[in-house]
């Protein structure tokens, strides 16, 4: 059999097939960008994927003991965000439940009545004693100390001296004379009154209600998700402290979703509300409508709002109001584009976007 020599033919299609190849995929790219982007329609790849932004608060102060999550992970209502040691120890606790059960026994006390025992002379006293006046007058300090004990004006301690000063003048007068006479005492219960009540109830309620507040802090030890959606984190690390309500970590709320966009300030008049906008997230494709045209903002205005998406200067991971990407809308106008309900499982909050704003629709 004689061979073929096929180089001239591959020669050929080298010399003139590759170079109309090219050509051709030349034309084929240039109708496809001309399909897409050359109908004069509005084209922004400045844009992302942005919700509502909802803050995940500490209930108690403490110390970030663990963190679950990583910036961007994806969260359920009620997932735990990271945990914190309290700052209550079992010795306060154990100290707050004795103050209760002290603020009980002073209570029930009160209540029962004061028991006072009054002195009184079944005899007259020997010569040298102390007078009937001095006796009279000790007797009536006492029964005055009484009540203003009642009252809540004096302590038991000045109730008690004046007692021992009474019994003191019954039985030795200024401790020069002496009674030759028996001494007899007269017990008796007086009611307290209202006031020493309500005063001991206070004191009651207010170290019940210690012991509770202390009791919460230790259990609240859980800081979880407070909506489905993507978690960011920022600074929040172990060993932070938090305080009470302090917002440690954002939620990006994954039921109120839309598509972001940051043109130009002379691109106003480019998009209006209501316009149909295709826009590409992970290379799929997608269509909304605009919903909201926002003017530019100063980053100065940002950070006086307290809306940015940043770290606050107190140590928290953001704020509760305002969306996803905010940092980035400086100086911008910012278009919202809506997403579909079907087809919000198919994104995630942060991810770049590209949108073509349509003339017409």
């Amino acid at each position: 059999m004689n061979e073929i020599d096929i180089s001239d033919k591959v020669k050929r299609v080298i010399k003139f097939g590759l170079p109309s190849l090219l050509v051709l995929s030349v034309v084929i790219s240039s109708m496809i960008w001309y399909a897409l982007y050359g109908t004069g329609d509005l084209v922004v790849r400045d844009a992302r994927v942005s919700s509502s932004m909802v803050g995940a608060r500490a209930r108690v102060a403490g110390t970030v003991a663990e963190v679950l999550v990583k910036d961007g992970d994806t969260v359920k209502a009620g997932d735990v965000i990271a945990r914190i040691k309290v700052n209550v120890t079992e010795e306060q606790l154990k100290q707050l439940q004795q103050t209760v059960e002290l603020s009980q026994k002073n209570l029930d006390q009160i209540k029962q009545g004061i028991t006072v025992r009054t002195p009184r002379v079944v005899s007259a006293p020997a010569a040298g004693g102390a007078s009937a006046g001095e006796v009279e007058r000790a007797r009536s300090r006492m029964e005055r100390m009484n009540q203003l004990y009642e009252m809540g004006a004096v302590s038991a301690v000045k109730r008690d001296e004046a007692a021992a000063a009474y019994q003191a003048a019954l039985a030795a007068g200024s401790g020069a004379a002496s009674y030759d006479s028996n001494v007899v005492y007269d017990t008796t219960v007086q009611a307290a009154s209202p006031e020493a009540i309500k005063k001991a109830e206070l004191q009651l309620r207010q170290a019940q209600a210690a012991l509770e507040r202390a009791k919460g802090s230790a259990a609240a030890t859980e800081i979880t998700a407070p909506v489905d959606g993507t978690v960011y984190i920022g600074e929040l690390a172990e060993g932070m402290e938090v305080h009470a309500g302090q917002v440690i970590a954002n939620v990006g709320n994954s039921d109120s979703m839309w598509i972001e966009a940051y043109l130009e300030p002379e691109q106003q008049d480019s998009v209006r509300l209501g316009q149909v906008a295709d826009y590409y997230v992970d290379r799929k494709k997608y269509e909304g409508l605009v919903m909201e045209i926002n003017a530019p903002a100063e980053s100065g205005q940002q950070e006086a709002d307290g809306n940015g998406g940043s770290s606050g200067n107190d140590g928290s991971a953001g704020n509760t109001e305002g969306s996803y990407g905010e940092d980035a809308a400086a100086g911008k106008l910012v278009v919202r584009i809506s997403i579909s309900p079907e087809d919000v499982s198919g994104m995630k909050i942060g991810e770049n976007a590209e949108v073509r704003f349509l003339k017409k629709g």
